[in-house]
């Protein structure tokens, strides 16, 4: 049987394309009963944005977050907004929402270098209408000096590296970085040790036709939804390449299915491909390129 996409629209009423937050007010009392030094260099007003990808329905609230699939990096909700979640099985983004301080680090070195807040959150349909959905969590901060490039750091997570926007570049991106990994996910058998031996080879053969498989879906498909299906469909994976991402691909996405053993030979979907043909599966991250 082919596969289906486990993804449905959402529900009646939900934009498609990006859906616009409410703003949280800044709950920092004043401060000027701390005086400022005269000798201070003084702070750059930067704004951003991480991006996150999601799969799987809109939730109408949680936890428990119960339709969104186990390794999206952020829940959509039915009021236009995104949040992070413990039960990401790519590794836990709990923290990631509006209101959350933003630390901000060099980008080679544990210095913080200035600190903000996430500001609005929002999804998008990043591929216009191929329900490729991405997580926006805009955030402003007041830096030292002008960086070109830095880390973000929310909550207890790992900080994410922040470039500015190809097209924007008044405006840095960060990617939210999960685990993608073709272990985590149970339809894809364990890839066998090398083995050297010294057994002299038999000096008789036989060769039969190969089995094609051409039931399989995965361009375009959320990268655990469609690691999966190409493990089902007797294709292992055995690499996952992770380049920039492209105009209409939402982050955490397949963007093209390749031969482990040429890359330059690339499977559309449903092409007829030899069963145990080990691919490699190319998964845009956030940043954007350039």
């Amino acid at each position: 049987m082919p596969d289906t996409d486990p993804n449905p629209d959402p529900s009646p009423g939900s934009a498609s394309t990006s859906v616009a937050d409410t703003r949280e007010a800044d709950s920092t009392p004043p401060s000027a009963a701390v005086p400022t030094s005269s000798s201070s260099p003084p702070g750059t007003n930067i704004s951003g944005t991480a991006v996150a990808g999601s799969a799987g329905p809109v939730e109408a609230g949680g936890p428990p977050f119960g339709e969104t699939d186990a390794f999206s990096e952020a829940v959509r909700l039915r009021d236009g907004t995104c949040v992070g979640w413990a039960g990401s099985e790519g590794g836990s983004t709990d923290g990631l929402a509006v209101g959350a301080r933003v630390v901000i680090l060099a980008a080679e070195a544990d210095e913080q270098i200035g600190s903000g807040r996430i500001r609005r959150s929002r999804w998008e349909d990043v591929s216009d209408g191929g329900r490729q959905w991405n997580c926006f969590f805009d955030f402003t901060a007041t830096v030292t000096g002008s960086p070109a490039e830095f880390r973000v750091r929310v909550a207890a997570l790992e900080p994410w590296l922040a470039r500015p926007d190809p097209a924007d570049p008044d405006t840095f991106v960060a990617s939210v970085n999960t685990n993608a990994a073709i272990g985590l996910i149970s339809s894809c058998p364990a890839l066998p040790e090398p083995t050297t031996s010294t057994t002299e080879a038999s000096t008789t053969s036989t060769t039969s036709a190969p089995r094609l498989v051409s039931d399989w879906r995965a361009v375009g498909r959320y990268w655990s939804q469609g690691v999966a299906a190409l493990c089902r469909a007797g294709l292992p994976v055995t690499a996952i390449a992770r380049p920039c991402r492209p105009p209409g691909v939402g982050s955490e996405y397949i963007v093209a299915v390749v031969d482990s053993a040429d890359s330059t030979v690339s499977y559309d979907d449903g092409a007829e491909v030899p069963v145990g043909t080990e691919v490699t599966v190319v998964v845009a991250t956030g940043r954007l390129c350039d």
